[in-house]
């Protein structure tokens, strides 16, 4: 027999000689594993729940694209008790998109101005948003003419017209043209009626956020994003650097708009 063969057999011997001693460190080392692993996973969820309190107490907070950032500006506008100033592009904010949310949202507005009133209180609100010719160039951009019928076969064009003629009790062309007509005539339409409790300014140029402005406190601002998915995408805010620099915002706005109804002069930053 060969030395390697007779050294192969001497270790074979001295594993079954101590072979007890092995599956007892082995189990012991699966129970340490397990163990080490069951603290890891204890550790892991308090540092989840330490995490989730910071982003719970941070003053900015993401709150989704549209429509979903519109429950944040809906609840503020609840909170509402001296002004809140609004700057979009389009008067009916999203009402070709979800009428029902566009309709919930000029709800809240006046219904929070006749709360204050009857409590005896003024709410200052001031409305701005482009002017019916910039309107009309939004539109344009917004559903171009190369995209118009995968837009009508492929995209939310059929959902959003369906919700759209129940609510607004009329019918919706296939054709870009009577479609942008439709879009166009409901802006004005919001502008002048919908929102006349406000006092409302137009614009004269580009709108690149979209500001929800309560009491100089807080408020909720949305990015446009003008890809093929055209959104927006919202955040809220209680910090005040934040909202100052959103009031420079809108008095910049202000200052290239027209006022049609009467209200208080320019907001300034402090």
């Amino acid at each position: 027999m060969s030395p390697v063969v007779q050294m192969l057999f001497r270790a074979l011997d001295w594993y079954l000689a101590h072979r007890n001693a092995f599956e007892l460190l082995g189990l012991l080392l699966a129970v340490m594993g397990t163990l080490f692993a069951v603290l890891s996973i204890r550790d892991g969820q308090k540092m989840t729940r330490d995490l989730r309190a910071v982003f719970d107490h941070l003053t900015t907070k993401e709150c989704g694209s549209f429509p979903s950032y519109m429950q944040e500006v809906e609840r503020l506008i609840g909170e509402a008790r001296d002004s809140i100033y609004i700057a979009t592009d389009f008067p009916a904010h999203g009402v070709w998109t979800d009428r029902g949310r566009y309709g919930g949202y000029v709800k809240a507005l006046e219904n929070r101005k006749a709360e204050r009133v009857r409590r005896g209180h003024a709410l200052d609100i001031q409305i701005l948003t482009l002017d019916a010719e910039s309107r009309e160039r939004a539109l344009e951009t917004r559903f171009p003419e190369t995209r118009w019928k995968d837009y009508v076969k492929k995209g939310g064009f059929t959902r959003s017209r369906r919700m759209y003629e129940e609510l607004e009790n009329t019918q919706v062309p296939d054709a870009r043209a009577g479609f942008l007509a439709e879009m166009a005539e409901r802006q004005t339409r919001a502008f002048d009626a919908d929102l006349r409790f406000a006092q409302r300014w137009q614009h004269r140029g580009l709108m690149p956020v979209y500001l929800w402005i309560v009491d100089g406190e807080k408020a909720v601002f949305a990015i446009p994003s003008f890809g093929d998915q055209q959104t927006e995408y919202g955040f809220v805010t209680e910090e005040q650097g934040l909202v100052q620099a959103l009031l420079s915002v809108w008095s910049r706005y202000v200052e290239r708009a027209d006022r049609v109804a009467s209200g208080p002069s320019l907001v300034k930053a402090s």
